[in-house]
């Protein structure tokens, strides 16, 4: 297969300030350490009794260095924010974060960021209120986070705590508006989808030079910043034509936003009566979707067949490749699935400023890497060393002894690949999870959990008898089944637990 397309909604990609970005597929600028991508942003603003939505741009830019002794990486992210001046409404912000990513002895790493310098601008129906970069109590956050890298999905999920002094009217005027926030956020990035939800919370307190605090309201924040690649079959009208359709791959992006406020309604002067009134309302930006061709092979050899859908994508996905001598009814070796499997179930894309650096190589520096030998029965010639290797190294096989790549396959071993990759074997309770199916004993003890969590989250089901069949070799057409789910599930599915599961937007 082509190497996968970069999925470019990213971690942060709307900031934290209780905003959205378009997330689209951007103008980006990229070096060895450095990365400036621009969005379409807006952000709701309830300083003025009422919400107030900006429409602007935001633009991320950042910087990487990485300590070559331990490991840990700083990464540098400015946001700089400009929503122009209309209705007597505009925004200018810069603020500048700087994060430290540590690697741990069980192969998470995790991430402390400091607010290095902010400064902002904001005008609302024409009053002024002012962020300065020479105080830096004017503006605080802490954020942290740990990320969890499995063979094909990167989980995480942190915490952030915010405070912004906003003064109105001048920049030192001794009338200030002060914005707490705490903000809970989780996701997951993998290549077939990407998801961030924030769950923030802010209160709004007001306190004229002289005068006692006064609570002006507060808003709970929901946002989900979601990518989707589907997948769509195109049919060709000519019938003289060399071949009937395929498939294109489709990114999606959507990022979503809604608000719930309760603010006291402000009198001429500005201030605050006893009434407070609610506010609802919810806020999209999409991206233009973004096509993107699959091979398009001569398939009639396989029309008609009750899984003809599932093979077609794996053939317009180059996870198989030979139709000519294809038969859906053969068994698929371990070799074979594993080739197929990490064909669809690619690394997890990089945000391009994490990317390795390249080099170039002189031909006296240009030297053989040793091979690593992780298989005694997978010599460097076996056709499907590079894949083998590839699923061995990313966790999804254990490594050592033999892998025998020519056995067949069966159900509970592929089920026990595919859940090694997404890292949710302890979805299963302990200390022997039971299944629904009629032949659960049957299951051996390695899978058992694996074929637990499969059933569960979707991706396998029993037969019209009420029965799995673990043990039994699985055809090649069965495989195709599998993996379609698998990527159905990846599209959706997981993508749906963060969406619906942690915020609704029914």
């Amino acid at each position: 297969m082509a190497a996968p397309g970069t999925a470019y909604a990213l971690r942060g990609d709307s900031g934290y300030e209780g905003g959205i970005s378009s997330g689209e597929n951007p103008n980006v600028t990229v070096t060895s350490t450095t990365s400036k991508i621009s969005y379409q942003y807006q952000e709701p603003f309830f300083l003025k009794g009422a919400p107030i939505v900006l429409t602007g741009t935001m633009t991320i830019k950042k910087a990487l260095k990485t300590d070559s002794k331990t490991g840990v990486q700083t990464l540098t992210t400015t946001y700089d924010y400009n929503v122009p001046n209309a209705n007597n409404n505009s925004l200018v912000r810069n603020i500048v974060m700087t994060t430290t990513i540590t690697p741990r002895a069980n192969g998470q790493k995790t991430e402390t960021t400091k607010l290095t310098s902010a400064s902002e601008t904001l005008k609302l129906n024409g009053t002024s209120y002012f962020i300065s970069k020479s105080n830096p109590n004017d503006y605080m956050i802490s954020k942290a986070i740990t990320n969890d890298y499995q063979p094909a999905v990167s989980y995480f999920a942190g915490t952030l705590i915010g405070k912004k002094t906003y003064h109105v009217g001048t920049s030192n005027s001794a009338d200030i508006i002060v914005v707490d926030s705490t903000c809970n956020t989780v996701g997951y990035d993998e290549y077939w989808s990407t998801a961030e939800t924030q769950t923030i919370k802010q209160t709004i307190t007001s306190r004229k030079a002289g005068q006692s605090s006064i609570v002006l309201g507060n808003a709970n924040i929901d946002i989900s910043t979601t990518t989707t690649k589907q997948l769509k079959y195109y049919e060709n009208q000519p019938e003289q034509i060399s071949f009937e359709g395929g498939y294109y791959k489709t990114q999606y992006n959507e990022n979503v936003l809604k608000y719930t406020a309760n603010l006291k309604e402000l009198d001429k002067s500005g201030a605050p009566t006893s009434k407070t009134v609610t506010y609802t309302k919810s806020l999209k930006l999409e991206s233009f979707p973004f096509n993107d061709p699959l091979v398009a092979p001569n398939l009639k050899k396989i029309k008609g067949h009750p899984a003809e859908e599932s093979m077609a994508i794996m053939f317009g996905l180059e996870a198989y490749k030979d139709i000519d001598s294809f038969n859906p009814q053969e068994y698929m070796s371990r070799g074979e699935f594993i080739d197929a499997f990490t064909k669809i179930a690619p690394e997890v894309p990089l945000d391009p400023v994490f990317k390795p650096k390249t080099t170039k190589t002189t031909s006296s520096s240009r030297k053989k890497t040793p091979v690593v030998l992780l298989f005694k029965d997978v010599p460097e010639k076996n056709k499907y060393f590079l894949s083998i290797n590839d699923a061995a190294n990313r966790g999804m096989v254990s490594t050592g002894g033999n892998f025998r790549p020519d056995a067949k396959i069966t159900l509970a071993e592929a089920v026990t690949i595919i859940i090694n990759s997404l890292g949710l074997k302890g979805l299963a309770p302990n200390p022997s999870p039971v299944t629904s199916f009629k032949d659960n004993d049957k299951i051996p003890g390695y899978a058992r959990a694996p074929m637990y969590v499969a059933e569960k989250i979707g991706l396998i089901q029993e037969d019209s008898k009420g029965y799995i069949y673990p043990t039994a070799k699985i055809t090649k057409a069965n495989a195709s089944r599998i993996m379609k789910a698998y990527i159905d599930y990846m599209n959706s599915g997981i993508r749906e637990e963060y969406m619906e599961r942690i915020i609704s937007y029914k």
